[in-house]
């Protein structure tokens, strides 16, 4: 009877454990479209027009946002900073994250690769490539 009941408590630490270990992670991913205006909720709002590229979001176990840029058909052979705006109730954070930049080839196209600490109470996040003439803007994803 006692076995039984450490096993019991063993089983309930151990879920415990996983569903700690997992809470917050998530992936998504948007498009990029030539939009200054946004909202704090939903990124990029002038989202009839074409797609510029997209944008990879990724929260792992450890609170990393690990970010992936990939902007198609922008401005070709210029630079494009990378701000990152995460969203912790009704709006983004008092700045957006500016960690890195990417400069794009003869065709337009350019990737960038940026990973900074997520805020803990962070659920949606979105980015914006600035350069070029262009402020491409990511919808926004959320991750939980």
């Amino acid at each position: 009877m006692k076995a039984l009941g450490i096993l019991a408590i063993a089983v309930v630490a151990l879920a415990l454990m996983v569903g700690t270990a997992t809470a917050g992670n998530g992936a998504g991913k948007a498009p990029l479209y030539d939009s200054g205006p946004f909202t704090c909720a939903d990124g990029a709002t002038s989202t009839a027009g074409p797609t510029f590229g997209f944008a990879v979001m990724n929260v792992n176990r450890s609170g990393d946002l690990i970010v992936t840029v990939s902007v198609k058909g922008a401005t070709p052979n210029d630079t494009y900073d990378i701000w990152v705006n995460q969203t912790v109730g009704t709006c983004p954070l008092g700045s957006p994250t500016a960690p890195g930049a990417l400069t794009t080839d003869d065709d337009g196209n350019g990737n960038a690769h940026v990973k900074l600490d997520a805020h803990p109470d962070a659920t949606d996040f979105w980015v914006s490539a600035v350069g070029g003439g262009q402020v491409l803007r990511s919808t926004s994803v959320g991750l939980e």
